[in-house]
């Protein structure tokens, strides 16, 4: 419990901490934070997969300077586990290194420690830390990013000010509406709301234990093609370095905040560290993934698991800032839980949980249907994005005979989706798209289903 309220601590103190996203390059092996036998370790099976690689290859593949990789190249020669065996320049980082009969053995008994075989991990310590600099709490967004960045979608200025302040609040929240109805499209945009961008580490270390963060599936990594940076003064703070000037740890990502989607198949088990007993390292559960940004629980209270018993795993992270997560050898780590949580739901909120269940999620947010005025606004501009002509009597006849008639109500997506079905209705009769009675009544006819 001391290491929790701790954590507790530090995160209230930097809630109002703008997003830090630099961290120095390690020039030395005490200054990566990590013990020098990890990193051995990774350094004699990279040369073990690579066969003859260059020094300046084995530093790249593990985000490591040639400074720090150079300590352990030495030792391992002193060792009798390495040998030079050419060179493809003049340069020391050019040397070409291969493992000795004694190497080989020594990387057989490191690969049945573990097979983790990627970029060097940064120290727990050090994520935290950063973390916590980049953190989604107390970030501000005003009523003109929040236009625009959902100038593509139409909607009210009520659930305008309720997103906005959703997001400021830096909390989790419901969205909830008939089908249809952009929230999944929201919850979505959400992300690129949020200013800043973070680092996500390829990995981290606890206890000996390595947990692979950086998924290029959900974190969508910004070019760095940036000259050498200056370290914020807070960073001075750290035992990372003495130096002034120096260029970002490469065992970093620098990335978009993150926006984590888990849709209907989710299960308990995506929340927890997900352990191979063959590679012997863990990959981080969803919401580590998401830290720094948004995880949105898509088709809320349709997964295989009770709405209550998802949010309940819940409860303690979001009272206070920190998930535990249980290594299969039965330790635990506390770890941040730092990111926008959203629920989305087509579902009425009346068969998702009771009043003690709601007060937990701290925002909750209709998206409602379009009004009649929204609608038109919406075909048009569906139109308009089609180059397609929008005459006003095409678009009464589809009111009038569509939706009038029979009582249909609307929704967001229909106009998107009738045109679109033109458009391959008109490609298939070989003619160019139009809003004309004939394929609207076939478009509506393959579209709708009287339920």
């Amino acid at each position: 419990m001391q290491q929790a309220d701790t954590l507790s601590n530090v995160i209230g103190a930097h809630q109002m901490t703008p997003p830090v996203v630099f961290a120095p390059q390690p020039q030395t092996v005490e200054e990566t934070g990590l013990h020098s036998g990890l990193l051995l370790d990774l350094c004699i099976k990279c040369v073990y997969f690579a066969g003859r690689p260059p020094a300046r290859q084995i530093a790249s593949h593990m985000t490591l300077p040639f400074s720090v990789v150079e300590e352990l190249l030495e030792f391992l020669k002193r060792e009798q586990y390495v040998e030079v065996v050419g060179s493809a320049g003049t340069s020391e980082s050019q040397y070409k290194y291969a493992l000795t009969a004694k190497g080989m053995e020594k990387a057989e008994e490191v690969l049945q420690r573990g097979q983790y075989n990627g970029p060097a991990p940064v120290s727990f310590e050090q994520y935290v830390d950063v973390q916590h600099r980049q953190s989604v709490r107390g970030l501000h967004i005003d009523k003109d990013l929040i236009s625009r960045t959902l100038s593509h979608m139409i909607l009210d200025e009520t659930t305008l000010y309720a997103l906005g302040a959703a997001v400021n609040s830096g909390r989790s929240m419901l969205l909830y509406g008939n089908s249809g109805n952009g929230k999944s499209t929201a919850a979505a945009t959400i992300g690129r709301m949020l200013p800043g961008q973070v680092l996500i580490p390829h990995a981290f270390e606890y206890n000996g234990h390595i947990v692979k963060v950086f998924d290029p599936r959900v974190h969508a990594e910004v070019p760095d093609d940036s000259p050498p940076e200056r370290r914020a003064d807070e960073l001075s703070k750290t035992a990372l370095s003495d130096s002034s000037e120096r260029r970002r740890d490469q065992r970093w990502v620098k990335a978009f905040r993150p926006v984590v989607m888990a849709g209907g198949s989710l299960s308990l088990q995506d929340l927890e560290l997900r352990y191979s007993d063959v590679s012997k390292f863990y990959i981080a559960p969803l919401q580590v993934k998401a830290n720094g940004g948004v995880l949105v629980i898509d088709d809320f209270g349709r997964q295989l698991i009770e709405p209550k018993e998802l949010l309940n795993r819940w409860i303690l992270p979001l009272e206070q800032g920190i998930d535990h997560l249980t290594l299969h050898t039965g330790d635990t780590i506390v770890i941040p839980f730092d990111l926008l949580l959203v629920f989305s739901t087509n579902l009425p909120p009346r068969q998702l949980g009771d009043e003690a269940f709601f007060r937990r999620i701290r925002h909750k947010i209709e998206m409602p249907d379009p009004t009649h005025e929204n609608f038109v606004r919406i075909f048009h501009q569906v139109c308009e994005s089609k180059e397609i002509s929008c005459q006003n009597g095409a678009l009464d006849y589809l009111l009038e005979h569509h939706y009038r008639e029979r009582g249909r109500a609307f929704r967001c997506c229909h106009p998107r989706d009738i045109i679109e079905l033109i458009e391959s209705i008109a490609s298939y009769r070989g003619e160019p798209p139009a809003l004309s009675p004939e394929l609207i009544d076939l478009a509506c006819g393959f579209y709708f289903v009287d339920l």
